[in-house]
């Protein structure tokens, strides 16, 4: 997400907060047709109570299903995609997350897979590695990222198991298909700890992660990492309690003379002044592409929070906020935001005259 859309769900928020003294985040649309469901499959699976129904179910059936795609996560919900910004019904699965897209009625992309290990790659704050030397023989080379896929044991490994998987999409060749199951390789293959403590060499893809599990049998040597879950269990740590620091009371010989200094922000062009002023807040020293919860605090102590976080961009920052105070009564304010992951905390004060 960047700057530009960040800033507006911030202003809009914040708004609709001082408008109402409480903010209430916007229930999400629901509005978009349900598909009819021709068919159901749920799972006697110790904690997997969802299921996969009409064009999700078709699709894992025939692209893999378990080995490929893993159980069902969640139930299928409208949801909006983090590159395109638009809304689709969306399962998410232990490996996957599948994206049903109307405007590919009748086509073999009515259904597409997302990015999942670029997604899951920036929420671990990790770069795409800058490319290798060059192709390396007996490997797989991929000039638009730089990178080679190889086996790791004879004609077993990573290259192999690319090549021989891919999406069922007719008029695509074997190297087509595996590329719309997997993506582009975005990193070399290295030995690294996944989310369930296994040390494994490993390789990332745009939509997966492989992994070499040497000790299983030759057909399972190669497994996919569960990025869905991965994902989904990052995104449920705990929301920041909105928890305002002490605001020194203005003297009255000169209300701004107390005003205390932004802590990992900037405010401009004062930090005081009439109902009114515009003032513009950068905040700064997040980690890339954390959640941030974020709140505002009067000068009586009163809390106007969020139950909802938003992406704070690749930069971990947000500049030029422009926050206008018209309607707001005498008294040093306080704009906090907090990193979900981090726990950083970028504090504002700006105190309204008379």
């Amino acid at each position: 997400m960047d700057d530009f859309v960040v800033l507006r769900r911030i202003l809009g928020i914040v708004t609709a907060a001082l408008a109402v003294v409480t903010l209430s985040v916007q229930p999400r649309s629901t509005t978009a047709a349900e598909p009819i469901k021709l068919d159901t499959q749920c799972f006697d699976v110790p904690g997997i109570t969802n299921c996969l129904d009409d064009k999700f179910l078709t699709y894992w059936n025939g692209n893999g299903r378990l080995p490929v795609f893993g159980y069902p996560i969640t139930a299928a919900a409208n949801e909006v995609n983090p590159d395109t910004q638009q809304r689709y019904l969306t399962q998410w699965l232990e490996r996957n997350r599948f994206e049903l897209h109307p405007e590919n009625a009748g086509t073999p992309y009515e259904v597409l897979l997302g990015l999942l290990g670029k997604e899951r790659l920036a929420q671990l704050n990790r770069q795409v590695e800058p490319r290798e030397a060059g192709p390396v023989d007996g490997c797989l080379w991929f000039e638009q990222t730089g990178h080679n896929v190889c086996n790791q044991a004879g004609d077993l490994g990573f290259k192999s198991y690319w090549q021989s998987h891919g999406l069922k999409i007719d008029g695509l060749d074997t190297y087509a298909r595996s590329l719309q199951l997997f993506g582009l390789p975005l990193t070399s293959a290295q030995t690294e700890t996944n989310a369930n403590g296994d040390t494994v060499v490993t390789q990332w893809f745009e939509r997966a992660r492989l992994e070499w599990h040497p000790s299983n049998p030759d057909e399972f040597k190669v497994l996919l990492g569960l990025l869905g879950k991965e994902i989904i269990d990052g995104r449920s740590q705990p929301i920041p309690t909105p928890t305002p620091a002490p605001i020194p009371s203005p003297t009255p010989t000169d209300p701004c003379a107390s005003t205390p200094d932004p802590v990992s922000a900037r405010i401009s062009p004062a930090q005081c002044g009439p109902a009114g002023t515009v003032f513009s807040f950068d905040v700064y020293g997040f980690q890339a592409n954390e959640e941030v919860g974020f709140w505002i605090t009067d000068p009586n102590g009163n809390i106007v929070g969020t139950a909802d976080t938003l992406n704070i961009g690749p930069r971990g920052a947000i500049s030029v906020l422009d926050f206008n105070t018209r309607g707001l009564y005498p008294g040093t304010w306080q704009f906090t935001m907090q990193g979900v992951s981090s726990g950083h905390a970028a504090v504002v004060y700006f105190t309204i005259t008379q």
